[in-house]
């Protein structure tokens, strides 16, 4: 099995392609299984699973904060937003 992966997601989570992401995810756990199940994944090999979850845990995090920091805005510009002023009442006078 190649590492090719291991890029291509690297570049799909900084792109926030998340279906990207979980398509070559697919395909390189299924290799790592595969590899698990005949005895013949290495340490080496987890280890670059680990150290790329580990990563894109980080990258989603922030992706998560930077989200949840825009809603806050969304949420404090319409609490600031312009109301209508109520009617103003008119006096009149006559002379």
């Amino acid at each position: 099995m190649t590492t090719d992966h291991i890029g291509e997601m690297r570049k799909a989570v900084a792109e926030g392609d998340w279906q990207s992401v979980l398509r070559l995810w697919e395909a390189y756990s299924g290799g790592l299984l595969e590899e698990i199940g005949h005895r013949t994944c290495s340490a080496a090999r987890m280890a670059e699973a680990r150290d790329f979850l580990e990563w894109a845990q980080r990258i989603v995090l922030c992706s998560r904060a930077q989200a949840q920091a825009y809603l806050d805005r969304i949420h404090a510009a319409q609490k600031y937003a312009a109301q209508p002023l109520p009617p103003r009442p008119s006096l009149r006078t006559s002379l």
